[in-house]
């Protein structure tokens, strides 16, 4: 996997809060294969491996830099 790229950190405060009201809303990721998307939940927000990621409702980990767009909101990369 490629170096890991920060997210910025406004936007990881708003994938937190998203959690935290356990919001449903689209996320949209893009991997080395293909951009998916989902309705969900952001059940988790966690760091490993020196990396941010993201557990979605539907039970995908995404690592947060993959990520395009949550809630309609394009992900910010630097803080």
């Amino acid at each position: 996997m490629p170096d890991y790229t920060p997210i910025a950190c406004a936007f990881h405060d708003r994938l937190e809060s998203w959690a935290v009201r356990r919001a449903t809303v689209e996320v949209v990721w893009r991997d080395a294969e293909a951009e998916h998307a989902a309705t969900t939940q952001i059940a988790d927000v966690y760091a490993r491996g020196g990396a941010d990621w993201v557990r979605l409702g539907t039970g995908a980990e995404v690592r947060a830099d993959q990520l395009v767009s949550v809630g309609g909101v394009a992900v910010a990369r630097t803080c």
